[in-house]
């Protein structure tokens, strides 16, 4: 039986993400919580009453307040080991997130790209850090929709999306999962000089969207896997979070250039823009 790593605060968004990976995990994973503590700050009171004292009363209040999130699991009838951790949060998620687990899961704030760099946001940095697919679940998220039955495959003609949708098969074995995939072209007049010499109009941008996303079609054709296909002109991001409204889709699948946070936000990362204020479960795949 394989396992996902969940790791979790106590806020909202964590329990969202249990109740997901719990979902997901039934008769198929088992799960691994993971909660980080961050040492205590204050050096004099260390040296005062001692590490060892300061971090076994940290352990007792972590597992004591980490409770209601353990009895979402305990519930579900899904097999979980809770592991404690002293450390920097996104650190100690990367040295765990390796081939020993299929997959992490983890609640996100949805917090814009610089507001999520200056609150020292988890998951930016964990997904920019671990080898594994991530899915990134909000407190907006509908727990009765888990898991997912539909999955939105975003694609861009890059080997992160070819592993993205490869990785979103890999997932969705064994699962009826129906899958649409989705590519979008921002329109010249937004981004000039991105296409240069050759566009002409609307019929243009189609024809390119139709060719970037035939790679992925045939895929999917070569696998036998039944899919829908769309493409779109437009803000990439905003048009993905609209079209998953749209199709009632139970999942965003998107590949990530693993850019990290300051340089995602200098060159405007759909990955990141489209983690602000998602409702819906994201699934990151780097390649």
């Amino acid at each position: 039986m394989s396992r996902i790593l969940v790791p979790v605060d106590f806020s909202a968004q964590s329990h969202q993400a249990v109740r997901f990976a719990a979902a997901y995990a039934t008769h198929r994973h088992e799960l691994t919580i993971l909660h980080v503590i961050q040492p205590f700050p204050s050096r004099s009171v260390v040296h005062r009453l001692g590490k060892e004292n300061i971090e076994k009363l940290q352990v007792e209040e972590a597992k004591e307040d980490l409770k209601p999130l353990l009895q979402i699991a305990e519930q579900a009838g899904v097999p979980y080991q809770l592991e404690l951790a002293f450390g920097n949060p996104h650190e100690e998620i990367a040295k765990r997130a390796t081939d020993d687990f299929r997959a992490v899961v983890m609640g996100t704030h949805g917090y814009g790209r610089m507001t999520g760099y200056l609150k020292q946001s988890v998951s930016y940095p964990a997904i920019h850090d671990a080898k594994l697919p991530v899915f990134l679940i909000s407190e907006e998220t509908a727990a009765s929709e888990f898991p997912w039955r539909k999955a939105l495959i975003t694609v861009d003609g890059s080997e992160q999306a070819m592993a993205a949708l490869k990785t979103a098969l890999q997932l969705g074995e064994g699962m009826d999962v129906s899958y649409t995939l989705l590519t979008i072209v921002p329109p010249p007049v937004a981004y000039t000089g991105m296409y240069g010499v050759g566009w002409e109009d609307t019929a243009t941008l189609e024809s390119w969207g139709r060719e970037t996303i035939r790679p992925y079609e045939e895929y999917l054709e070569e696998n036998r896997v039944p899919f829908e296909s769309k493409v779109l002109i437009g803000d990439p991001a905003m048009l993905i979070r609209v079209t998953a409204q749209e199709e009632q889709a139970g999942l965003i699948v998107l590949g990530h250039h693993g850019l990290g946070g300051i340089a995602g936000t200098l060159v405007g990362s759909v990955t990141f823009k489209t983690i602000h204020r998602a409702t819906k479960p994201l699934l990151i795949v780097k390649a």
